[in-house]
């Protein structure tokens, strides 16, 4: 049960309207919250006295988003009221931190730092190896008690992270909330080596040292690595580079340099980039392979600096401009050719030059797929096995070259019936294949096999697939209800609300009958409407 105090200043209302206005953009969209979005003081009514009692925290579902050849990146998906909770809870305690741990700084400031320290000749960055997965509860209580005096809200957040991640470490990956109390939880460090005179600069857990020579860059590094194991967190020495100065200026403007250079020919020039707008941001594209980096750890692999980018508002994107569309197609199509023809082979490409074309392709998908350009689709299978941290990004483009047609519409059936029988992609692959499917309203009475194979996620498929799956059929309004009544005991708390939203969808009489509370009801009204 929340102290009495603490819940009296805690402002559920903001924390209900702030998470039905943001999503992840790792996952698809959560077709529920867009429809309680409108009705988030009866959402808050409802779960005020759910909040006051403490009746909150389940452990959260993880979803593993792919990353490509880095791995995959786990997504805590939480239920809602626990989401509304943790806001709400950091939200307070953030009220009492300094504005540089509850507001991030501009990142172009962070990686301009190292040139504003007298006689620097080296840059040092690092950073740690699975930062979020590994804070300890218990230090971080101690460090935020420290900083804002707040125990009984502290408690609290630190009782509701425990029951979320099913210990106590480790933090939800993705959440602004996250981001705050994994600041504060780093931030020791960087006191501790600004106290011992080292030119330090810090941003989420990605670190700059500058130096005046190599064996202070070295001595800095043991230093930064004995500091973080005090928190129970590793240096990720594959990501430990030591620049020149000159070196490390040139690294900042090297990516883009290499984008211009792959990009331009005699068609297209470099100021058509832009009109590829970076929607996504998540690849690791920013400064892998630089030339004469002085690797201290095993290899020069850099990364993006954090997941604010995968953050964002939930608004609807703004149509282009009939006078670029032309223009955006021809550049999208230029992406997609460097993609397809290149020659990835070290002899002939280097790394940086590979993730340009996969940084590209990120871009070009969506505009490829508004340009009613099929090649894409003729090729999806390849796309997905061979990219698979682009499958939102595929997404998009099915479903903006959906938009253009029937006959576009009726070859994305197709090729979703063929991609769907392979069997051969992840979940997290699948959810977003589902959500494209969703947007596909089937025509005549033609069997579609990858409807049937919606209704089979549902009913067996892990809970996130099943869920969008769920959703997707209450979009194209297909399917047995009762399949998705069903589905409502099957998947959890985190899930609940989407599979009932998609039977509201189907059959709102079918949806009433299995409501549990009165949020449902509320859901059931908001699809009604």
């Amino acid at each position: 049960m929340l102290a009495p105090d603490v819940f009296k200043r805690l402002n559920p209302l903001t924390a209900v309207k702030q998470e039905m206005s943001t999503r992840n953009r790792l996952l698809p969209r959560r077709w529920d919250y867009v429809s309680l979005a409108g009705n988030a003081e009866a959402v808050e009514r409802w779960l005020r006295p759910r909040l006051r009692r403490g009746d909150v925290g389940s452990l959260t579902d993880v979803v593993f988003a792919d990353k490509g050849w880095r791995g995959a990146r786990p997504l805590n998906v939480m239920a809602l009221e626990d989401r509304v909770l943790y806001r709400a809870l950091v939200n307070l305690v953030a009220e009492a931190l300094p504005v540089a741990l509850r507001q991030r700084p501009a990142v172009a400031g962070f990686r301009q730092a190292p040139f504003q320290v007298e006689q620097v000749r080296y840059v040092t960055k690092t950073d740690i190896t699975a930062y979020y997965e590994f804070v300890d509860h218990q230090v971080l209580a101690d460090e935020l008690i420290a900083q804002t005096g707040e125990e009984p809200a502290v408690v609290a957040l630190m009782d509701l992270l425990a029951r979320m991640m099913g210990r106590h470490v480790g933090l939800p990956q993705v959440h602004v909330s996250s981001d705050v109390l994994g600041d504060t939880y780093i931030d020791p460090v960087r006191r501790r080596l600004l106290r011992r005179g080292l030119d330090i600069f810090t941003y989420s857990d990605d670190f700059l040292i500058a130096t005046a020579t190599l064996g202070a860059a070295r001595n800095a590094i043991e230093e930064c690595a004995a500091e973080v194991r005090t928190l129970g967190l590793v240096l990720n020495e594959r990501k430990t580079l030591t620049y020149r100065i000159h070196n490390y200026s040139e690294s900042l403007g090297a990516y883009a340099a290499a984008e211009k250079r792959l990009f331009t020919d005699e068609r297209h020039s470099s100021d058509d980039l832009s009109l590829l707008e970076d929607d996504y941001g998540d690849l690791d594209v920013s400064d892998e392979g630089v030339e004469e980096a002085l690797a201290l750890g095993e290899a020069p692999v850099d990364s993006d600096v954090d997941d604010a980018e995968a953050i964002v508002q939930d608004d609807e994107p703004q149509a282009t401009p009939d006078d670029l569309a032309e223009r955006r197609a021809g550049a999208a199509s230029r992406a997609w050719d460097l993609w397809f023809l290149g020659d990835e082979s070290e002899e002939t490409q280097s790394g940086r030059d590979v993730a340009v074309t996969q940084s590209l392709l990120q871009r070009a998908l969506p505009a490829l797929g508004a340009a009613a350009d099929r090649r894409p689709l003729d090729r999806l299978t390849m796309l997905l096995q061979n990219e698979p941290a682009l499958t939102p990004q595929v997404a998009e483009y099915l479903t903006a070259y959906g938009a253009t047609g029937k006959s576009a519409r009726k070859s994305i059936r197709s090729a979703l019936d063929d991609v769907v029988g392979q069997d051969i992609f992840s979940p997290w692959q699948c959810m977003w294949l589902a959500e494209a499917a969703g947007v596909l309203r089937t025509a005549g009475t033609r069997h579609h096999p990858h409807i049937d194979w919606l209704v089979q996620c549902v009913a067996t498929a892990p809970a996130a697939l099943a869920a969008t799956a769920a959703a997707a059929l209450g979009r194209l309004r297909v399917g047995d209800p009762a399949v998705l009544a069903a589905a409502l005991d099957r998947v959890g708390p985190e899930w609940r609300q989407l599979v009932l939203w998609g039977l509201a969808r189907l059959d709102a009489v079918a949806a009433l009958a299995a409501a549990e509370h009165e949020l449902d009801r509320i859901l059931i009204a908001a699809v009604e409407s």
